[in-house]
């Protein structure tokens, strides 16, 4: 008995809201103001995320973490990343955040690992950072290869890049020719201190180009 009463009392509840709800939608008006209010809220929660997404890009929220200020950043500032000819400089998401919105929530929420990392190790020694630099270099050279490396292409043009040396001339009219382009697969030491290859990456690039 006690099961039929809470069954009916669950059936009753939910007869007085569709009856509620039919009541409310009788009225033109009222259907009007309900799909309005929901619009803006839709609205105002698509363009407090953008924001959100957008702030969590930045570099000043980036090396709010100790490790990044402290190590990470420090490098890029010694990189052409930071200080070159055309006065270009990236934030960090834009070399490790995707550019179109859910992709980057995507990002965001896998780059909560690190914020946990952040408060479970003591980055305030550099030999505690050092020890893992190789993990966290293959983690981000994996995640730029398989994805193409399309943040590198944001804003270099394989056709617009323009290499100093020989090698570097041939290498690029190579990739073009064959159409190669994860830039990562040739350029994993660019911006931070190096960090020799693992296993993974390194197999990982062996079939460069296919």
């Amino acid at each position: 008995m006690p099961s039929n009463s809470s069954e009916e009392l669950k059936v009753a509840r939910a007869r007085r809201l569709w009856d509620a709800l039919h009541d409310f939608f009788k009225s033109p008006l009222n259907g009007v103001l309900a799909l309005f209010g929901t619009v803006v809220v839709l609205g105002l929660s698509f363009v407090a995320a953008e924001e959100l997404n957008i702030r969590g890009n930045s570099t000043a929220f980036c090396i709010s973490c100790h490790s990044m200020s402290a190590y990470v950043y420090e490098e890029f500032k010694q990189s052409k990343h930071y200080t070159n000819a055309s006065g270009a400089r990236p934030e960090c998401g834009q070399c490790h955040v995707a550019k179109r919105f859910w992709p980057a929530v995507y990002d965001h929420i896998m780059g909560t690992h690190d914020l946990i990392e952040e408060y479970s190790y003591d980055w305030s020694k550099p030999e505690n950072f050092e020890a893992k630099r190789s993990a966290m270099a293959e983690k981000a050279r994996l995640k730029m290869y398989n994805e193409d490396s399309h943040t590198c292409r944001e804003c270099h043009k394989m056709e617009a890049i323009a290499p100093a040396r020989k090698r570097g001339q041939r290498a690029h009219e190579d990739a073009i020719k064959k159409g190669r382009t994860n830039c990562i697969a040739c350029h994993y030491n660019l911006v931070h201190k190096e960090a020799p290859l693992t296993e993974k990456f390194s197999q990982a690039i062996k079939g460069f180009g296919g």
